[in-house]
């Protein structure tokens, strides 16, 4: 998920739209997807100096179902790191979803069966998309919240885990993913990868793809 940031009214605000193709791409599935993106981004409120200013770093991602031949226009005509495309389906050749064939691309294939919008998984893959890859460390237990970017089978307090009472590891003792939080640090990476372009930081990379129902 590419994206650009601005300096605005007091906030560096982190912009993006995510166009949404495929078969589940409808109006509340969007309205979901925005929701869940911008609620756990900007949870950690974090606050960064900027000059002789402290500014607030603010997401604003808006998401918008298109039918599959709009994709495709706004895909060939599309030249803003600002734009991003997710596709929606049943399944995919990867069996999960995902963004594009490396980090930070703003073209993703994503899976309705990951309760996008109701979990975590449409605010992580935006994460890849941004440029975070999944944390080398794999035990966050006496931490708290494990951060956004964290991937299953991360062990987490017992509580954090899909069934409590199971051993760390064991079926049922690792992560559920509807716990995971963002973490400040995780907003501060995503601005240290930024680039500054003479008015305001591209995040991320054009890749424009267009996926087809499988994730091709």
């Amino acid at each position: 998920m590419s994206a650009i940031a601005y300096i605005e009214e007091g906030e560096v605000r982190v912009k993006a739209a995510i166009f949404l193709y495929g078969k589940y791409a409808d109006a509340p599935l969007a309205q979901a997807i925005e929701a869940e993106i911008n609620g756990m981004w900007n949870a950690p409120e974090v606050v960064i100096p900027v000059r002789t200013q402290l500014l607030t770093v603010r997401f604003r991602v808006e998401v918008e179902p298109v039918s599959l031949e709009e994709a495709r226009q706004k895909m060939q005509d599309n030249r803003s790191h600002e734009v991003n495309f997710v596709r929606v389906e049943d399944a995919n050749i990867v069996e999960r979803s995902m963004m594009g064939r490396g980090l930070g691309q703003n073209s993703g294939h994503w899976l309705i069966t990951d309760q996008l919008g109701q979990s975590t998984t449409a605010a992580h893959e935006f994460g890849h998309a941004l440029g975070l890859p999944h944390p080398h460390q794999l035990d966050y237990r006496g931490t708290g919240y494990p951060p956004l970017m964290a991937p299953r089978g991360t062990l987490v307090d017992a509580v954090f885990q899909w069934n409590p009472l199971a051993e760390p590891g064991a079926y049922g003792g690792t992560m559920n993913p509807v716990h995971r939080r963002v973490r400040p640090e995780e907003v501060m990476d995503v601005l240290a990868r930024a680039e500054f372009n003479g008015d305001y930081f591209i995040i991320g990379e054009i890749s424009n793809y267009f996926y087809d129902e499988t994730g091709r």
